[in-house]
């Protein structure tokens, strides 16, 4: 059993923190980075701190995403309808936000695979960008988004994050770190070789 699954299966009491959402974003931003998502795409997940914050489940199920797989995006279609095949939210969750902003009409999501982060990402679309949207399922392995008229629901404010999908994301982070060495630190890497405490 994988850790997101123990972790779902063992809820609602998870040993939490409180961290500012700042914090997070800067977190997010590093693991996405570390996990080799694009910098845009590391970005957009960065811009969602808050919104993942609002559920302990949709925290983890993101830290469970930025570890991958992540495949590139295969569109079809057209510019107004948009259809995205074996989509992984952390790679196709931008790609939408951006059909949308370019004036696509609908878009087709098939074998997503964090469905629930879905809406995170489309309740960020709506307030980054001003465009309401709504969410229809024809069928288990399709989700269809399109324009609306009125936007979805929020979702609440920041809560005290979970330890366990909190260390997996430290985890990834730490892959962009330089490794030690003298000559990490003589091209700048660290604390100057002048200072001291």
């Amino acid at each position: 059993m994988s850790w997101i699954d123990a972790f779902l299966d063992d809820g609602p009491e998870y040993p939490a923190e409180r961290r500012s959402v700042a914090e997070v974003q800067a977190l997010l931003l590093k693991a996405g980075l570390g996990a080799k998502l694009p910098l845009g795409h590391s970005q957009d997940v960065s811009g969602m701190a808050a919104l993942l914050m609002s559920d302990p489940k949709l925290f983890a199920m993101a830290a469970a995403a930025l570890e991958g797989p992540h495949a590139p995006v295969r569109c079809e279609g057209t510019a107004e309808h948009m259809v995205i095949d074996d989509a992984r939210i952390a790679m196709a969750g931008p790609a939408l936000a951006d059909a949308f902003v370019c004036g696509a009409k609908r878009v087709v999501l098939h074998d997503l695979d964090w469905p629930q982060l879905l809406w995170p990402v489309l309740v960020r679309t709506e307030q980054v960008y001003g465009i309401s949207l709504a969410i229809d399922r024809p069928d288990a392995r399709t989700i269809m988004v399109s324009t609306a008229k009125q936007g979805l629901k929020p979702l609440g404010p920041p809560q005290p994050i979970p330890l366990l999908p909190l260390a997996r994301l430290q985890e990834l982070a730490a892959k962009t770190f330089v490794p030690f060495s003298e000559a990490s630190r003589q091209s700048g890497a660290g604390a100057g070789l002048q200072d001291n405490d």
